[in-house]
């Protein structure tokens, strides 16, 4: 994927997920955040940005887990 597509996608991806946040409209806001998360799924595997892929792996390893918090 060259350069150019792989920013336009970029930059569609995150408007449109920074975009759901704000609209007024649930069901919409759902639908381009889904939208935006697919646009940036494709990015990241298709667009071989290895610093897109390396964010993902650092917040996900830096979010805790589910069984810290939890009481048995």
């Amino acid at each position: 994927m060259s350069w150019g597509i792989t920013l336009i996608l970029l930059a569609a991806g995150v408007g449109l997920c920074l975009l759901g946040g704000v609209n007024r409209d649930d069901v919409f806001g759902l639908l381009m955040r889904i939208i935006g998360v697919v646009l940036l799924l494709v990015v990241s595997i298709f667009g071989r940005l290895l610093w897109l892929d390396l964010a993902g792996i650092a917040l996900a390893l830096w979010l805790p887990s589910a069984a810290k918090g939890q009481q048995i």
